[in-house]
């Protein structure tokens, strides 16, 4: 199956659109959506997702350019990244490890018109579902690329800002209703990855407002990021070492793009 994509039109009645434009005209739906997206607050809603690997070997399949101009693909390794339908109604994106070696990653590359920086980012939140899991203080992960000094043109100084909810303190997961967190909002403590490392000491965290901050922050032997660090796009991601989970995953807000998964 195909993953496509369209972006929601603004002011829509029924259907997508169609209280602005006749039915079937193809660019009128074109034109729409732009307007849409032309503010950078939008939703796009993606279908067609579907990796499923119960091998212990990596697979990464091809990127999708989505209706934004946004670039989607997954890694998924033990394990499957679906769109199903979901506790309580409609579909979301179900994440769903076998094994403590399960790996799974759905990525977004941004285009240049979305590459916000850290300073400016207002939103980074998400729904979740956790239908099973064996650990109780697992949910799925945000990973943010960014380029540490906002120039494209040296690539040298990239890195991760990963957010985990084992590292906030907030107890045990609540399992089997859905829950919404907001990492940014709610200022969650974060780690790096750069150079190859993962940066999870817990003497190299600290809260996403110091990361995006003037000051900025730089782990120990990390990169240095700050206000002005580029967000290039993010990860959803889920494993490996968190054990056997299934959890469903919608309403991926990265500042003013919302991703909703349907069927």
């Amino acid at each position: 199956m195909a993953i496509t994509s369209y972006i929601v039109e603004e002011h829509q009645g029924k259907g997508k659109g169609h209280t602005q434009h006749g039915n079937g005209k193809g660019l009128g739906h074109l034109k729409h959506a732009d307007h849409a997206a032309a503010d950078g607050i939008y939703t796009i809603r993606v279908a067609g997702i579907e990796h499923v690997n119960p091998t212990p070997a990596n697979q990464t399949s091809p990127h999708t350019t989505l209706a934004d101009g946004s670039k989607l693909n997954t890694e998924a390794r033990e394990g499957s990244i679906t769109i199903d339908d979901a506790p309580g109604g409609g579909e979301s994106l179900h994440l769903v490890t076998n094994s403590n070696n399960g790996r799974l990653r759905v990525n977004v590359e941004n285009d240049s018109d979305q590459r916000i920086t850290l300073g400016d980012l207002d939103e980074l939140s998400f729904d979740y579902y956790i239908d099973s899991s064996t650990r109780t203080n697992v949910i799925p992960v945000i990973r943010l690329i960014v380029d540490a000094d906002g120039n494209l043109a040296t690539t040298g100084d990239r890195g991760e800002l990963v957010f985990e909810y084992s590292y906030q303190g907030f107890g045990p997961t609540t399992q089997d209703s859905w829950q919404h967190v907001d990492l940014v909002g709610g200022d969650w403590t974060a780690w790096q990855r750069s150079f190859g490392q993962n940066r999870d000491e817990i003497a190299n965290m600290t809260e996403y407002s110091d990361w995006s901050d003037a000051d900025g922050y730089t782990p120990a032997g990390g990169l240095h990021f700050d206000q002005n660090s580029l967000i290039l796009g993010y990860s959803i991601a889920l494993g490996s070492g968190n054990g056997v989970a299934d959890i469903y995953v919608d309403n991926v807000k990265v500042d003013g793009v919302t991703m909703d998964f349907y069927g």
